[in-house]
């Protein structure tokens, strides 16, 4: 179990550096756009190979059903295809601790579909949540203050969009991941989705100037930063459990938190810091009681099977 934490929150922590060497990149001049286009179509291709490697005949399985090509495709253009860009977006229009924070907002959309699908109130825990989320986004973006913003409007409409479509990625793609396995899907997905976006990125248009510093800002980003993290990630989850996994993530808006201090010399509203530490608790609170629902359904079902 030791071992699966420590690969998770490897796996969490190399995203939330991925989002501060994006941001130093951006300030070096690399176009935000051409940037996450890239990234996508090359994480997406390392994804792919990865597939191949392990499973040398079922990476186009997926291509065979006619219903999971337009599933695929959806997911592609929406989930993938609009949540990488915004997410960089609010990172170019504020930092990369603050895009993360927001972006973790996501299972509260996820949960809000899920209670008005389900036509009843919010339990209490759940309540709790939302209102912790909710207060550390008005801290983030206000400071504090009802009579105006503290962060680029931009930034925040960006980021909720970003954690709309990561909350649509959350919950679309999980029957073909479970057809045809998370690195075939997301792979796909991910190159799909950058290759739609491609002529509004420009992809074509590669930086004239390059130095050693931005070749490896760019290597990073690709591989450590999204396949490498995604692989990490997936396997510790695999280990502690996807409940676990969830927390786990949360370490990934602090470590954008804490690199952005420590490597670009940012600093942060004490307020700012208040609504991470509330976002973040919000989630942690979120995912424990869903462990608890999961674990009380299994032991009804456990008493039934007893009485049987």
């Amino acid at each position: 179990m030791l071992s699966g934490t420590l690969i998770t929150l490897l796996g969490a922590g190399l995203w939330g550096l991925n989002a501060v060497v994006s941001k130093y990149l951006m300030a070096r001049g690399v176009d935000t756009m051409w940037m996450v286009n890239f990234r996508m179509i090359t994480s997406g291709l390392v994804l792919l190979i990865f597939a191949l490697a392990r499973n040398p005949h079922g990476i186009f399985d997926i291509w065979k059903d006619r219903k999971s090509v337009i599933r695929l495709l959806v997911i592609s253009l929406f989930a993938f295809g609009l949540c990488q860009p915004t997410y960089y977006l609010s990172i170019d229009y504020s930092n990369a601790g603050i895009a993360s924070a927001i972006q973790q907002t996501a299972p509260v959309f996820v949960l809000i579909y899920v209670i008005i699908k389900e036509r009843r109130k919010p339990f209490p825990a759940e309540l709790g949540a939302l209102v912790l989320v909710i207060t550390g986004s008005f801290l983030i973006a206000t400071h504090g203050d009802f009579r105006a913003l503290a962060v680029h409007p931009l930034a925040l409409l960006f980021g909720l969009i970003s954690a709309l479509m990561c909350a649509l990625y959350i919950t679309l793609p999980s029957e073909l991941i479970r057809r045809y396995g998370t690195f075939e899907t997301v792979g796909w997905g991910l190159f799909i989705g950058g290759i739609v976006v491609a002529p509004l990125c420009r992809l074509w248009n590669f930086p004239a100037q390059w130095d050693a510093t931005l070749i490896a800002g760019m290597i990073f980003i690709i591989l450590p930063g999204a396949a490498f993290a995604f692989a990490l990630f997936l396997y510790g989850t695999s280990i502690v459990g996807p409940v676990r996994g969830g927390v786990y993530n949360l370490f990934e808006p602090v470590t954008a938190l804490v690199a952005s201090v420590l490597w670009l010399n940012q600093s942060f509203h004490p307020t700012e810091i208040g609504g991470v530490a509330a976002i973040l608790a919000g989630i942690a609170i979120l995912t424990v009681a869903k462990e608890k629902d999961n674990n009380n359904v299994k032991e009804d079902i456990g008493n039934e099977c007893e009485g049987n």
